[in-house]
């Protein structure tokens, strides 16, 4: 009989799983309790058996018969820790729709544990704090309207103001939504821009849900996401030492390479210790540039000047075959206060040479440039060389780059 309870326990749990999703494959199954697809077969039989309403649809998978439900099932001490702990995060998110609704749903699931679960839960809910969003403010009330709109498959209308002040009116096709660092991020295919946008919540000042219905997008999230990681990494997957052979004769200086004067600058970012030998860098430096993006450090940055980024190569050990550092990161008006994980800089500036260049980042933009560069007979410094990715960058497939080359 012992044995008996683990599979007792994964048959309730079974139960619990169909009446959650409208769909249930046997992978889905097997991989959510570490068991084979053939005993997904015969749990299945057994709950058959026993009279639940399962049924089978060819190719897709399980589902319970629409109208039959069972009791719920009782939480453990660990479940309803977890709800609490859940609650509390959700109370600092900014967007006040998804609060309410959240808490709302809390309450009937708090109906059902049984009194001394009652009991715990409440005391640890006075046992825990979550401090994300200090202010404790609501900056935005869009998202339940916007997860509506999304498994509808709903034209948006939207009034944004951007980050750099700027106020536009979008017709959007709602695609995905994620959140960072209490910001909730709205996906969309922007219908005047006719691509993919990105569109904070709390810079959205009005939102209208239309009648008019869009065909659904024939891409998934991580696609799209994969999509976006190699448009805006800088740098391919391709050898950063090649035989100089391949470029014999081609010292020849850049046509809109000019000498300027840089005055000295702080940068506040992230960086990494690399070097271009065994194609280290090639690695290393997309890696930067993912974390930089994934963990959202140019919101995170305090006092910029501005958006632009600036990827800098510091700290030569020698020249550019020898290892330096690679920092990524935006000017800041002083070093004052460097948040906890990034570093500060300060760079001395002096003469530089600096040249723009226009192509696709996907296609290996930078690294073409850079190439060319090592190849230049160019007495330089070896101190600190730059890249600026402002406005003009901002189109992947079409970006302007500026170089800044540190010379004697």
């Amino acid at each position: 009989m012992a044995e008996d309870k683990p599979r007792l326990a994964r048959l309730t749990a079974i139960i619990t799983q169909l009446q959650a999703k409208q769909i249930v494959t046997a992978t889905e199954i097997a991989k959510k309790f570490n068991i084979s697809v053939r005993t997904v077969y015969r749990d299945i039989r057994t709950l058959e058996e026993s009279g639940i309403p399962i049924t089978t649809e060819e190719g897709r998978g399980y589902s319970v018969m629409e109208g039959f439900r069972l009791p719920p099932v009782m939480f453990t001490e660990e479940e309803a820790n977890a709800i609490v702990t859940a609650e509390l995060l959700v109370l600092k998110n900014k967007d006040t729709s998804f609060v309410e609704h959240f808490q709302r749903a809390v309450t009937k699931i708090k109906a059902t544990l049984q009194y001394n679960q009652k009991t715990k839960t409440e005391f640890l809910f006075n046992r825990i704090q979550v401090r994300d969003n200090k202010e404790n403010e609501n900056t935005s009330d869009y998202l339940m309207t916007l997860q509506a709109a999304i498994s509808d498959f709903r034209l948006v209308k939207i009034n944004y103001l951007s980050l750099e002040n700027q106020q536009s009116e979008r017709v959007t096709e709602p695609f995905a939504l994620y959140t960072t660092h209490s910001n909730w991020i709205l996906i969309a295919f922007c219908r005047k821009r006719n691509d993919f946008r990105a569109f904070r919540l709390d810079c959205i000042t009005t939102l209208k849900v239309l009648h008019e219905y869009f065909e659904p997008h024939k891409i998934t999230l991580e696609q799209y996401l994969e999509e976006c990681r190699k448009k805006f990494i800088p740098t391919p997957d391709i050898p950063l030492s090649q035989d100089k052979s391949t470029f014999a004769g081609n010292h020849i200086k850049k046509n809109n390479m000019e000498k300027v004067q840089v005055k000295p600058f702080c940068v506040v970012g992230i960086s990494v210790k690399t070097t271009n030998e065994n194609n280290q860098g090639a690695k290393d430096i997309p890696e930067l540039w993912q974390k930089f993006m994934d963990e959202n450090v140019l919101e995170k940055i305090p006092n910029k000047v501005d958006h632009t980024i600036y990827c800098i190569y510091t700290d030569y050990e020698g020249d550019h075959t020898k290892p330096y550092v690679t920092f990524l990161g935006c000017k800041v008006e002083n070093l004052d206060h460097i948040p906890q994980g990034l570093t500060g800089r300060k760079f001395d500036g002096g003469n530089y040479l600096k040249f723009s260049a226009k192509g696709n980042l996907a296609e290996g933009l930078v690294i073409k440039e850079w190439i060319e560069i090592w190849n230049m007979d160019l007495d330089r410094g070896y101190t600190a060389d730059f890249e600026v990715f402002g406005k003009k960058a901002q189109n992947p497939e079409n970006a302007e780059i500026d170089f800044y080359i540190a010379v004697k």
